[in-house]
């Protein structure tokens, strides 16, 4: 299952445009979490950005988490 953040305002209170839903950083140490590209940090007592959450089966819809999603993958251990 893959957890999902829509920012909808950032942290600096800018309403973003066409916001896209961004994969959460499973890895990030808060309560709430990240969004994996781009490390904006989310939830109440984190910061004052506006979000939506969602869980889906499959899928990361945002191309940069992608990007840094296949990244990972080519680490060898």
């Amino acid at each position: 299952m893959n957890a999902l953040v829509k920012i909808i305002r950032d942290d600096d209170g800018i309403l973003i445009d066409d916001p896209q839903w961004h994969l959460v950083d499973p890895c990030y140490p808060g309560v709430y979490g990240a969004a994996l590209c781009t490390g904006e940090v989310f939830g109440p007592g984190e910061s004052a950005v506006e979000f939506e959450l969602k869980v889906v089966k499959r899928g990361i819809p945002c191309a940069l988490c992608q990007e840094v999603v296949r990244a990972y993958k080519d680490v060898k251990l």
